[in-house]
């Protein structure tokens, strides 16, 4: 520290880490060093750090995650609810890069649910690919995905390559998708789904139903996005050919799909 500045330890120990962010030696999302380390970095005490926190946290500079760390906070992405397209190919055509962890990919026989989603029979084969999505980086949202086996053969043994499912059935399969039908839902973060998106359990989480239809307006996918409140933000926009609607639900979540 400069011990000739006249400023309060805190407040330089505060510009200090503002700078290093600034400079990107800290990228968003990334944990910053933990208040032992930095107290050894610029020969404080832990009084002088927590301070400095709290500034960086009042500002939105940093965020602050009990039992796991503070870290830098990361800009959250608006996304448009009317647009028909996956979350890859809204974020990369923002520059972002985005790739996928396979958490399962398997057949499984279609429920009465997914039948009614996919307008298909009940028992029907059915793919399932669960996937951890990574934004530059930082895990933002867990994608569960479904279509019917007899639409799509062979999907897995194409799929490996691909980010975007979409692009995959539209260039392997010609199916592409022309509308949509979306509900989203409100979900507190489980022990599992927070070991997973790295959050705290009971974080708020968005949970976004999707019905992809194609030209002749027929279903070809059913997905479950869920996606953490603070990294992303839907944006409705309204128009006199737009109609919303509010569906009151008995129950107190939304089924989700294991």
């Amino acid at each position: 520290m400069n011990f000739q500045d006249n400023r309060p330890l805190y407040l330089q120990v505060e510009a200090s880490i503002r700078n290093d962010i600034r400079e990107k030696k800290y990228l968003p999302g990334e944990q910053l060093p933990t208040e032992e380390e930095l107290c050894k970095i610029y020969g404080v005490s832990k009084i002088t750090i927590r301070k400095a926190f709290k500034l960086l946290a009042e500002s939105g500079t940093v965020e602050r995650l009990r039992g796991k760390g503070t870290f830098v906070t990361q800009k959250k992405e608006s996304l448009k609810l009317a647009g028909v397209h996956g979350f890859s190919d809204s974020l990369s055509t923002r520059g972002h890069k985005i790739r996928y962890t396979v958490l399962h990919s398997k057949i499984i026989k279609a429920d009465e649910f997914l039948a009614n989603k996919l307008q298909i029979n009940v028992t029907d084969r059915v793919y399932n690919i669960k996937r951890l999505m990574w934004e530059d980086g930082a895990p933002m949202g867990i994608d569960n995905f479904f279509a019917s086996e007899e639409k799509f053969p062979t999907l897995f043994e194409k799929g490996s390559q691909y980010t975007s499912l979409y692009k995959l059935l539209e260039d392997d399969y010609d199916v592409k998708a022309t509308s949509s039908i979306m509900e989203i839902n409100g979900l507190s973060a489980t022990p599992e789904l927070s070991d997973l998106l790295q959050c705290i359990v009971g974080d708020p989480l968005f949970i976004l139903e999707k019905v992809g239809k194609d030209k002749n307006n027929q279903p070809f996918h059913y997905s479950q996005s869920t996606v953490r409140c603070d990294r992303i933000s839907y944006v409705i926009e309204v128009t006199e050919n737009i109609t919303l609607d509010t569906v009151h639900k008995n129950d107190s979540d939304p089924k989700v799909i294991d």
